[in-house]
């Protein structure tokens, strides 16, 4: 995996399938309350003009998106901004539940060497540039049918599954936040 520390190459006009897990692969976002939490800061980095999103998935231990950076920024700034952001977010929803064990669990995993308290996030992360329509299919097609697969069995078809941009490529209406249509980039 790419770590978030060390370089990706990026050119402004590429998009990126970027691939981020929580810390020790525990099952953070099964909740929707998390998920939504994870969904809507994707919404606000694009808001901001940090990225245009045109997939995601949400599952339960990590996500994926499909981006193109924007403004300046670079496949490492939108992860460390979202990941900064989203764990804050996480963090804030476990110490108002009172739940005592899963911050109890994150804390355990963290470095003291970097001066925090939780870790959410695992610090390495995927960023595979795309550069071909066949590629950027692909990925489509992984990400939407990832909720599908035997060991997860989150839904029956990818347009069933909410926490997806599935429904939105299949034509069925919008997704839970606006996108760009992917496939226009290489008609």
């Amino acid at each position: 995996m790419t770590s978030s520390t060390k370089r990706v190459s990026s050119k402004p006009d590429h998009l990126y399938f970027i691939t981020t897990a929580a810390i020790r692969h525990a099952h953070l976002f099964q909740r929707d309350v998390i998920k939504r939490i994870l969904v809507d800061s994707l919404n606000t980095g694009r808001i901001l003009g940090q990225f245009a999103l045109y997939a995601f998935v949400i599952m339960p231990n990590h996500i994926h998106i499909i981006i193109q950076c924007l403004n300046g920024y670079k496949p490492q700034d939108v992860v460390r901004e979202y990941k900064k952001a989203t764990a804050k977010l996480i963090l804030r929803q476990f110490e108002a539940e009172g739940n005592d064990e899963i911050l109890e669990a994150l804390a355990e995993v963290v470095s003291r060497t970097h001066k925090q308290q939780f870790a959410v996030w695992r610090p390495e992360y995927q960023a595979k540039p795309i550069f071909s329509r066949q590629f950027l299919l692909q990925k489509l097609t992984y990400i939407h049918n990832n909720p599908l697969q035997p060991h997860w069995r989150l839904a029956e078809r990818p347009e069933d599954y909410v926490w997806s941009s599935a429904r939105f490529y299949a034509g069925l209406g919008n997704a839970l936040i606006p996108l760009s249509d992917a496939r226009k980039l290489f008609e």
